[in-house]
């Protein structure tokens, strides 16, 4: 019964407060006066339904109506809100007035002095830029209105992005205005240096929020890596065709090779994931990573008017040692047999190499030099007693080509008890 009352009592206090009788109550909430009056004397409650509208026409929330009580808290965060949005909106009109105020007077000083608008574009380039990094966020973040704006790629969701690409427009705006005026050629190399410096950072925010579908969420590295990939290659091809060089292919293919050797494992688990070749993605690293050593090696010679070099020097060079990496590779990779074996023929074959490489390297030498002073032997001329030039090189291959061989026994012998254990299960 004390509830009942309290809860007329502040409809009564309301209905004062907002200087209605009985009658218009009930006549706004379509009930007889009378209910109106047996809920303000405590009698009853109204019923469920029209607790909605009676709230709006009091102007109270629902929890204030049910309490019996004002929601001070409440109405004290929506006056601060309230005042917060006047606050933005004053910020964003004080921002018009002194950005519209500089655009006028560059404009006027450009006209009286030189009777033309030339640098007065510059001007206008840099304000715009300093208006982005205040303006923008302003409009973009303060008001309240955006959030609810649909625009094609769902902008009220990406602000932060919509900031950046904005930023990023304009200040490539002020480098065109300047490299217009000054009358050079600059403005290319300087626009792809912008946006490839800017992306390194501002990309993984887009990638963050642009709608991507799930295959290419999950590859948000990779994809990552392959734009900067390419923007650095565009800014490469723009700086060779602002000099009219001729480097570009040797600069490119020596950018995918270095950034292949790093990347290129985390582009192949990524993309090739959950597809048939993905046991493979050894093997198309390695592929990949020759194929750009040999044509790097084919264009440097070509570059330098010589390409007889490249099948008499370069070409058996870098096939003689991509033979270690190809031959680990196999063996660990395709030989069917246990870990353990597989191991062992690697140990081996980085064994064999170490210690035939040089031998090899001296004949494909010999046509071109000539016959060495000091030709390579596959007897190892080691002394563990000496360690003086030349004794102390020999040495260390030599207890190099021990160690891998005391592991490949090691692991042969492990892998022939793991074989000779599961022939007997």
């Amino acid at each position: 019964m004390e509830n009942k009352k309290t809860f007329g009592a502040y409809i009564l206090q309301r209905r004062r407060e907002l200087g209605m009788t009985q009658k218009e109550l009930a006549e706004k909430l379509y009930v007889t006066e009378s209910a109106v009056s047996k809920w303000e004397r405590g009698l009853s409650y109204p019923d469920i339904t029209i607790l909605q509208n009676l709230c709006a026409i009091l102007q109270v929330t629902e929890h204030e109506l049910l309490t019996g009580s004002e929601d001070t808290s409440r109405r004290v965060s929506e006056k601060l809100a309230q005042k917060y949005r006047k606050l933005t909106r004053n910020y964003r009109i004080i921002q018009y007035v002194i950005y519209g105020m500089i655009l006028l007077g560059c404009g006027i000083g450009n006209l009286a002095s030189s009777h033309t608008l030339d640098w007065f574009f510059i001007a206008a380039a840099g304000v715009l830029m300093a208006a982005s990094l205040t303006l923008v966020p302003a409009l973009a973040a303060l008001d309240p209105r955006f959030d609810n704006y649909k625009l094609p790629l769902a902008m009220a969701n990406r602000k932060t992005s919509v900031y950046l690409l904005t930023v990023t427009g304009l200040l490539i705006l002020l480098l065109l205005a300047s490299c217009l005026s000054a009358g050079e050629t600059w403005f290319p190399v300087a626009a792809v240096s912008v946006i490839f410096g800017l992306s390194l950072f501002i990309m993984p925010v887009l990638l963050y929020q642009l709608p991507l579908s799930q295959w290419m969420g999950e590859r948000k590295i990779s994809m990552y890596l392959l734009i900067e990939t390419g923007l650095l290659l565009f800014l490469l091809l723009v700086c060779d065709l602002n000099d009219q060089g001729s480097w570009f292919f040797t600069a490119a293919l020596g950018v995918l090779l270095g950034l292949g050797l790093v990347f290129l494992p985390v582009i192949l688990r990524q993309t090739l994931r959950d597809l048939p070749l993905y046991r493979h993605k050894s093997l198309l690293y390695l592929s990949a990573e020759t194929v750009f050593l040999l044509l790097l090696l084919f264009v440097a010679a070509l570059q330098e008017g010589n390409p007889r070099s490249f099948w008499t020097l370069s070409l058996p060079n870098a096939l003689l040692f991509l033979a270690l990496p190809w031959g680990v590779m196999g063996a660990l990779r395709y030989l069917p047999v246990n870990r353990w074996l597989r191991a062992s023929a690697a140990f081996a074959w980085m064994g064999l190499w170490i210690w035939l490489a040089p031998a090899g390297f001296d004949q494909i030498m010999i046509p071109v030099y000539g016959q060495p002073d000091k030709p390579y032997s596959l007897i190892i001329p080691f002394d563990f007693t000496k360690w003086e030039l030349p004794y102390n090189a020999w040495n260390v291959i030599m207890i190099i080509l021990l160690m891998l061989g005391a592991a490949a026994v090691f692991c042969g012998y492990m892998g022939l008890r793991s074989e000779r254990k599961r022939r007997k299960q």
